[in-house]
């Protein structure tokens, strides 16, 4: 039933007065009549007598204000509880794929920040790819940043930048071998089978047969273990870009050049909200090839 008819009911029985109840409730008076008409079929009783010129509410009409009251007010609680869910004001989900696409998104994070968009943005860290693609099958993330192609007909995609990975190692541990460039004459930090820097350099690795000291899943702790002296590693430039920068680490010469490219992902049912929107704009403006998100935006419109 119409809440609507419950909210005409009460104000009726408050003012005693249907022309005043319209007035307020911006209705016609037969509409306003009409309302409390409906009621009384529904229930099968009379909710109100007109005596001369004044209005009474009868007993079940009293009976059925205690009722609607505290309907009313159960339905301003729910609207309360319900608006921390609405589209309006959930959490941009975003699920990344590595360490490096968190760095990627800082600035455009920062962008949306600025921006005054109502609503806030979650983001997780996922360790490969497969758990980033169940999470926008499953609609845990709204958007993802991924490093590779996912093979879905179920996702949209859009190439977001290119990256290049760059072999390094501390100063110091050069410096104590004077200068060598040979990555070979080194102990290596390896990421784990499987993670999608690894694939981009193994040949080179097999290639100069070298042996791994210490394999991680995550390219931050590899990051911590070459600024700690443990040996040399391919990592993505967006991470160890401060410390090149500062001398804390060096890009070993002659070393083969890598990259890949990062992608923004969605489910191609996912409703696109204003807040997430505005967040993939944000992303398209960042990008640093020619991709086509701001056509699919418009165009979805």
């Amino acid at each position: 039933m119409d809440i609507q008819l419950f909210r005409t009911f009460l104000l009726v029985a408050k003012l005693k007065n249907i022309t005043q109840a319209a007035e307020q409730l911006n209705f016609t008076q037969p509409a306003v009549t009409a309302h409390i008409r409906t009621l009384e079929e529904h229930f099968g009783v009379l909710l109100f007598e007109r005596i001369g010129k004044k209005l009474y509410i009868t007993e079940a009409g009293r009976e059925l204000t205690i009722h609607v009251e505290k309907l009313l007010n159960l339905c301003c609680d729910m609207d309360t509880a319900m608006q921390r869910f609405s589209n309006l004001n959930s959490p941009v989900k975003v699920g990344a794929s590595t360490a490096a696409a968190s760095y990627i998104l800082s600035p455009i994070l920062l962008d949306f920040q600025k921006s005054g968009v109502a609503g806030s943005v979650t983001v997780d860290i996922c360790p490969n790819l497969p758990l980033t693609i169940k999470g926008l099958m499953d609609n845990v993330f709204d958007i993802a940043i991924v490093h590779d192609k996912i093979d879905s007909s179920q996702i949209i995609q859009f190439e977001l930048s290119h990256e290049k990975l760059v072999w390094v190692a501390k100063r110091d541990l050069i410096a104590t071998n004077n200068n060598c460039q040979d990555i070979s004459e080194y102990p290596f930090i390896n990421f784990r089978p499987g993670c999608v820097y690894r694939t981009k350099y193994e040949d080179v690795v097999k290639e100069k047969d070298i042996q791994s000291l210490i394999e991680y899943s995550d390219a931050e702790a590899i990051k911590q273990a070459v600024l700690d002296g443990l040996g040399v590693s391919v990592l993505p430039y967006v991470l160890v870009e401060p410390f090149l920068a500062n001398g804390i680490l060096v890009e070993l010469a002659g070393t083969p050049q890598l990259d890949f490219v990062m992608y923004v992902a969605f489910h191609k049912s996912k409703m696109l909200t204003p807040a997430i929107r505005s967040l993939l704009l944000l992303v398209a403006e960042h990008a640093n090839i020619q991709n086509g998100l701001i056509e699919y935006l418009t165009a979805q419109s």
